[in-house]
């Protein structure tokens, strides 16, 4: 049975916050056998709920609003593995939301195997949106970061 941790909760928290700012009403969130759906217009009151699922359940996400975005300005995932946004729980987190960037610059890291892989901006420009959380796992071609 997956435990809901630290970790986890400071992320929803994180998730809320910026659904708030960006006016999303509904999110899923799946780890291992179970999925945290929260739904609101504002977010002042949340109805959350913790269901458990079957491994094969596909949880279908909806999204009334989605974003265009040309595929240069996406950093994927280049790998399957856990994505870290800092060195170390205690550093600041390598790229924030509206910083400039160059080109070879560590946006994060990848630990896969036992071994953290930096994940390096693929051009120069600003971060318009970083869609991985701390600590989330990550999935070969996952959306990481998002350019301007």
């Amino acid at each position: 049975m997956t435990k809901i941790d630290k970790t986890d909760l400071e992320n929803i928290k994180l998730i809320v916050k910026e659904s708030k700012i960006n006016g999303v009403a509904k999110i899923k969130i799946k780890k291992n056998d179970y999925e945290i759906e929260i739904t609101s217009n504002d977010f002042s009151d949340k109805n959350v709920s913790i269901q458990k699922f079957e491994k094969n359940t596909e949880v279908k996400e909806v999204d009334n609003a989605k974003e265009i975005v040309n595929e240069e300005n996406i950093v994927k995932s280049p790998m399957v593995g856990v994505a870290y946004l800092s060195a170390d729980p205690n550093s600041q987190p390598y790229v924030k939301v509206g910083q400039h960037v160059k080109a070879g610059e560590t946006l994060l890291l990848i630990e896969a195997m036992k071994t953290f892989n930096e994940i390096k901006a693929p051009r120069s420009g600003i971060i318009k949106k970083i869609v991985t959380l701390n600590s989330q796992p990550v999935e070969y071609g996952d959306t990481l970061i998002i350019f301007e």
